[in-house]
């Protein structure tokens, strides 16, 4: 995996987070760990067509 440095202040850093709503700090968590490496694979997988979305029905079971 690539790397990336950047020069961000901490204080920065922690005012972005505490102005982020509840759903965008789920969304960081998830791409800070393995389970958001997991997510970004299958979405690439998608994007490239080597699987296919679920329907509705498939998903919900109808």
């Amino acid at each position: 995996m690539p790397e990336l440095s950047i020069d961000i202040p901490i204080k920065n850093i922690a005012y972005m987070i505490s102005q982020m709503n509840k759903q965008d700090i789920e969304t960081l968590y998830m791409f800070l760990t393995s389970e958001g490496t997991e997510l970004q694979d299958r979405n690439k997988d998608l994007e490239q067509g080597k699987i296919d979305y679920l329907s509705e029905n498939d998903v919900f079971d109808v």
